[in-house]
């Protein structure tokens, strides 16, 4: 089995209000300037969390979830490799503002099993057997390097999110923007890329996680 990642993950988290901009608006920011914008792509996975009936993951600053990215449209005759489904654990970390850190433990998935090297950082009372699907997110993201001068500093995450419980037809739908370090790039950087896109579309700083919000928007039945 593969090794798992470790790491301390540390972004900006915006809602949108407007719709996401077009790549091509974006890539157009960083020219003439210290900061380019490069378009990696479009992509969409499916996220699905897991907690026990009584919440103990959450009640416990945990979250535990599954991705399993989409694999190509088939439909043009050729075989496509199904990208494989990963499981990652999130403590709830720090946030301040738009800012959120947090460690983080990711592995692949093999078959229906959890990975031992996240199985084991879970809290000692919560029982892996116990632990059901709570709530699911497809996210049709669209990604970009952000580099200044010429140095990578972060990737960019335009997500739409379309949020239900699980066996439930009722969808709830937001979009969000992340602006995830490499490495140890510097707050203030991110921030100065974000003031750039900030110009292009209207950001909303989120000091909630993309879990809280989407069981908040199911909730209400509502977006915001």
């Amino acid at each position: 089995m593969e090794d798992a990642v470790r790491s301390r993950e540390r972004e900006l988290k915006f809602s949108l209000v407007d719709p996401p901009p077009a790549p091509a608006d974006v890539e157009a920011l960083g020219r003439g300037g210290p900061y380019a914008f490069v378009a990696l792509g479009a992509a969409v996975h499916v996220d699905t969390y897991f907690d026990d009936e009584g919440g103990s993951l959450a009640r416990s600053g945990w979250a535990l979830r599954t991705r399993r990215p989409l694999a190509p449209d088939e439909g043009d005759g050729e075989a496509h490799a199904r990208p494989p489904t990963t499981a990652t654990l999130k403590s709830a970390g720090r946030v301040e503002d738009a800012l959120h850190e947090r460690d983080e433990i990711e592995a692949p998935m093999s078959g229906g099993d959890w990975p031992p090297q996240v199985a084991e950082r879970l809290p000692a009372h919560v029982a892996l057997w116990t632990l059901r699907p709570r709530l699911t997110l497809e996210v049709e993201r669209s990604s970009f390097r952000v580099a200044h001068e010429g140095r990578p500093l972060a990737t960019l995450a335009i997500d739409r999110v379309t949020a239900r419980l699980p066996y439930a037809e009722r969808t709830a739908h937001f979009d969000e923007v992340e602006i995830e370090a490499l490495g140890d790039a510097d707050e203030a950087r991110l921030r100065e890329a974000a003031s750039l896109l900030d110009g292009l579309v209207r950001l909303t700083p989120s000091s909630v996680t993309k879990l809280a919000r989407a069981a908040a928007v199911l909730e209400l039945g509502a977006s915001f």
